[in-house]
């Protein structure tokens, strides 16, 4: 019996340590991660990443969530207005409102563009929080998406690190690129492109500034898939309306004109004339 109480002990232990919390509950605390050395060195270069991989200018809306509770991307993205939704009320930063991410205060398809920044694999329920952003869509909007790579060195390190350490940073879903791409098509959200970055993170960075761009520089030239994250920049298609009933109104025929018989009438004149 209390083998069976010690193995049921350690499954709930196992649970709570894999667990995703609410983000919520966990977003002042990502804030403070993404202040920190490590996450300074991963924005660094998502931002570079952006610069480059955000839509055309000619949007008008975008949406900005992120999983901290401040805006750690700043910029417009060559869009008329952008705003920001928080997850938490205890540190709302600059965010504009707070919101459930997973039921966004928002009519359907009023967004031009909405950037996710690490808010889908640190929400509790990835799936519906990406089920709102292709709602509020407009049709031809474009959904970013910045995710951290399950297949990389932070990725492999998450496994170990969420038993052993209680930073909330390492308890999150392990988004895999073809996973996230099934989810998109599902939703009518095309993928168009796709990017990872930061491959030498967390190892380099600070004093090893120049060897860390020296494997940034071969990592995008060669297109490693194992960076420290990957943004897939997908746009929103919505099919056509098929009408069930017949149309209410009815095509309206073009009148036929009768043909005159020339010869009739040419025989018609002459015997007017020889009367």
């Amino acid at each position: 019996m209390k083998l069976q109480e010690w193995l049921h002990a350690a499954a709930n232990y196992l649970d709570l340590r894999s667990a995703v919390a609410p983000l919520a509950e966990t977003q002042t605390a990502l804030d403070d991660w993404f202040h920190s050395r490590q996450g300074q060195c991963l924005l660094q270069r998502e931002r570079q990443a952006l610069g480059h991989f955000m839509p055309s200018p000619g949007a008008h809306r975008m949406l900005y969530l992120g999983a901290g509770s401040c805006r750690l991307l700043n910029g417009d993205y060559n869009h008329l207005h952008s705003f920001c939704f928080g997850a938490t009320p205890a540190a709302p930063g600059n965010a504009g409102a707070i919101a459930d991410f997973a039921a966004l205060p928002l009519p359907s398809e009023t967004v031009d563009t909405v950037l996710l920044h690490h808010a889908l694999e640190f929400s509790e329920y990835p799936h519906e929080v990406l089920s709102e952003v292709s709602r509020v869509l407009t049709p031809c909007g474009q959904a970013v998406i910045v995710v951290l790579n399950p297949a990389s060195l932070f990725g492999v390190t998450k496994w170990p690190a969420r038993l052993l350490s209680s930073q909330v940073v390492w308890r999150h879903h392990s988004l895999r690129y073809r996973r996230l791409l099934d989810w998109l098509r599902l939703l009518n959200l095309q993928p168009e492109k796709a990017i990872s970055g930061c491959y030498s993170w967390p190892l380099l960075s600070g004093n090893s500034e120049r060897s860390a761009n020296m494997i940034e520089k071969a990592g995008q030239r060669i297109r490693l898939p194992w960076g420290g994250f990957y943004i897939v920049r997908a746009r929103k298609y919505t099919a056509r309306l098929t009408p069930l009933r017949p149309r209410l109104w009815r095509s309206i025929s073009t009148p036929l004109v009768p043909g005159v018989d020339k010869t009739a009438l040419r025989h018609h004149r002459c015997q007017e004339k020889d009367d």
